[in-house]
C-alpha cells in the first residue's frame, strides 16, 4: 500500500508540475503576444510622430524642416555643371476660401494642391508645404533656365485647375518666386528667403505669374533682414511711438476722439514708414509685441485728454487668434488707468480671419468689459454683412476709396446704403480719408456723423494731440491751428489703396 500510495503521489506531483508549466507557457505566450502588440503600437506611434515631425498633416507633403534637409542634400549631390533652384509657391487670395466656404473647404483645397504638386514633381523635384498657403519645390538643373521655367508654368497650370468640393467648384491661382545657385548662397534658409522675396515681387505684378530672384534684390533682402533685427531692439528701447489723428463731428465740428497710428523713430534711418515695418512685424511674429507697446503708450497719453474723447486702436488679424487678447488689453487699461469705455478697437474688414467662433469669443469679452468694437475699411471686404451679423460691431468706418470719389453716383449710393444699414443696426459711422471741404459737405448731406482725414488734421505726436484736444475743448468747434499742422506726421502722405494696420491715413 505505501508503495502504491507513493506512485499516486508522484503522479499527482507530476500532473501538478505539468499543469503549472502549461499555465506558465500559456501566460508566456499571452505576454509575448501582448509585448508584440505593444511593440507594434509603439513602432506605429513612433512612425506617426516621425511623420508629424517631417510631414504636413493636411496636404500630406513634407514640411519646412524636410524641405531644408532636401535643399542641403540636393546642393551636396549636384554636379559641377548643375544648379540648385528653389521655387516658392504662394496661393493667391486663399483666405477668402476659408471665410466664404469654411475651413473644411480650405483644407480640401490644400490637400488637393498637395496631391497635384506631388504628382507633378515626381522624378522632377522635391515638393513641400512650408506654412499656411505657401509651398516650395527644390530641384537640380542645367545652367539654362528652360527646365525651371517649364516647371513653373506646369505648377501654375496645375494649381489653377478647378477643385471640386461638395456641390461647388473652387479655383485658385498662385504666384511663384524662383531663386537658385550660384546667384544665391548655397544655403537652405537663404534660398527659401530669396525665393519668397522674388515671390512677393511676382505677386505685385498680378496673380498667376513667376519671377526670378535678381542680384539687385539681395540688397533689399539684406536691408529687410537688418530691419528685423532693429525692430526687436527698437520695441524694447521705445523707438515705436503713437501718433494721433483727430476724428470730428461733421455737423458741429466738435472733436470726438483720436485714432492711434504707429510710428517708428529709428535712431539712424529717421522715421520708417508703417508700410515698411508693419508687414515685417507680421511676418516675423513681432506684431503682438509691437501692438501692445503702442497700445500702452497711447493709453498713457490719452489719459491726459478731456474725459469725453475716445481712443481708437487697430488690432492685427493675427491677434484675433490669441485667446489671451482680452486679458492683455484689459491688463494694459488697468496698468495705464485708461477707461475701457473710451477705447475703440478697430478690426480691418479685408483682413479678418476665418475663425469666427474664436473672433466672436474674443470680441464679446472685450465688449462685455466696455470696449467698443469698430469694423474698419467697411465695404472693401467680401463678406462685410456676415461680419456685422456674426461679430456684433458697435461702429463701422467707411473706406476712403468711397470718400475719394464721392462725386460719383455709385459711391454716393454705396455710402447712403451703409449709413441706412448702420442706422438700422444702431452703429456709429465714421468716414475715412476726408481731404477737402467738398467731401465733408457731401458726407454731411448724406447724414454721416463722424469723419477723419487731412482736412481735419494729419497724424501728430502726443504733444500735438494734447494741444489739439485742449484747444478743441475751449472752442467746442475745433479747426486745427496752424502750429499743429506744422508738427504733424513725418511720414509722407502717400496713397494707400488698402491701408494696413497702423498705416498713415488721409
Amino acid at each position: 500500500m505505501p508503495t502504491h500510495y507513493g506512485w499516486h503521489l508522484v503522479d499527482a506531483l507530476f500532473a501538478t508540475m505539468m499543469a503549472t508549466a502549461l499555465i506558465y507557457l500559456l501566460l508566456l505566450v499571452r505576454r509575448t503576444r501582448r509585448l508584440k502588440q505593444e511593440l507594434e503600437l509603439r513602432a506605429r506611434a513612433e512612425e506617426s510622430v516621425a511623420r508629424l515631425i517631417r510631414f504636413d498633416s493636411i496636404s500630406g507633403l513634407p514640411n519646412r524642416g524636410s524641405m531644408l534637409d532636401a535643399i542641403a542634400k540636393t546642393i551636396a549631390q549636384a554636379g559641377p555643371d548643375e544648379r540648385t533652384s528653389v521655387l516658392w509657391i504662394d496661393l493667391d487670395r486663399f483666405r477668402p476660401i476659408n471665410d466664404l466656404h469654411g475651413h473644411a473647404c480650405g483644407d480640401h483645397a490644400l490637400k488637393t494642391i498637395g496631391s497635384r504638386l506631388e504628382q507633378l514633381c515626381e522624378n522632377r523635384a522635391f515638393a513641400a508645404r512650408i506654412s499656411g498657403d505657401e509651398f516650395a519645390c527644390v530641384l537640380t538643373h542645367r545652367s539654362d533656365t528652360n527646365t525651371i521655367e517649364q516647371l513653373a508654368h506646369d505648377l501654375l497650370r496645375e494649381i489653377s485647375r478647378p477643385i471640386q468640393f461638395r456641390n461647388g467648384v473652387v479655383q485658385l491661382t498662385a504666384s511663384i518666386g524662383i531663386a537658385g545657385t550660384p546667384s544665391c548662397p548655397a544655403d537652405g534658409e537663404r534660398l527659401l528667403r530669396a525665393a519668397a522675396f522674388a515671390g512677393e515681387r511676382s505677386m505685385r505684378s498680378g496673380p498667376g505669374k513667376f519671377a526670378f530672384f535678381e542680384p539687385e534684390m539681395d540688397a533689399a533682402m539684406n536691408d529687410r533682414a537688418a530691419l528685423e533685427i532693429d525692430m526687436r531692439a527698437g520695441i524694447q528701447r521705445g523707438e515705436f511711438i503713437p501718433y494721433f489723428q483727430p476724428i470730428v463731428s461733421l455737423r458741429s465740428g466738435k472733436l470726438h476722439g483720436f485714432e492711434c497710428l504707429a510710428r517708428w523713430r529709428h535712431p539712424t534711418r529717421g522715421f520708417v514708414s508703417p508700410d515698411v515695418f508693419i508687414p515685417i512685424a507680421e511676418d516675423v511674429g513681432l506684431i503682438q509685441d509691437l501692438s501692445y507697446a503702442i497700445l500702452s503708450a497711447a493709453c498713457r497719453e490719452a489719459r491726459e485728454w478731456p474725459a469725453e474723447l475716445t481712443l481708437s486702436v487697430n488690432i492685427s488679424p493675427l491677434q484675433l487668434t490669441d485667446s489671451w487678447l482680452p486679458e492683455r488689453i484689459l491688463r494694459t487699461l488697468c496698468e495705464t488707468g485708461f477707461p475701457a469705455q473710451r477705447l475703440i478697437v478697430e478690426i480691418t474688414e479685408s483682413r479678418l480671419v476665418g475663425d469666427f467662433e474664436a473672433a466672436r469669443a474674443i470680441l464679446t469679452s472685450l465688449r462685455n468689459a466696455g470696449v467698443q468694437i469698430a469694423l474698419d475699411d467697411f465695404g472693401t471686404g467680401y463678406s462685410g454683412l456676415k461680419h456685422l451679423r456674426e461679430l456684433q460691431f458697435n461702429r463701422v468706418k467707411i473706406d476712403r476709396s468711397f470718400v475719394e470719389n464721392i462725386e460719383t453716383q455709385e459711391n454716393r449710393a454705396i455710402i447712403a446704403s451703409i449709413l441706412r444699414l448702420s442706422e438700422g443696426l444702431k452703429l456709429t459711422v465714421t468716414a475715412e480719408g476726408v481731404e477737402d471741404a467738398r467731401q465733408a459737405a457731401a458726407l454731411e448731406a448724406l447724414g454721416c456723423p463722424l469723419a477723419q482725414g487731412y482736412l481735419f488734421g494729419r497724424p501728430g505726436d502726443a504733444r500735438s494731440a494734447l494741444e489739439h484736444a485742449r484747444a478743441a475743448l475751449a472752442r467746442h468747434a475745433p479747426r486745427l491751428p496752424q502750429a499743429h499742422r506744422a508738427s504733424a506726421d513725418p511720414i509722407p502722405a502717400t496713397r494707400i489703396p488698402a491701408p494696413r494696420l497702423f498705416a498713415a491715413k488721409g
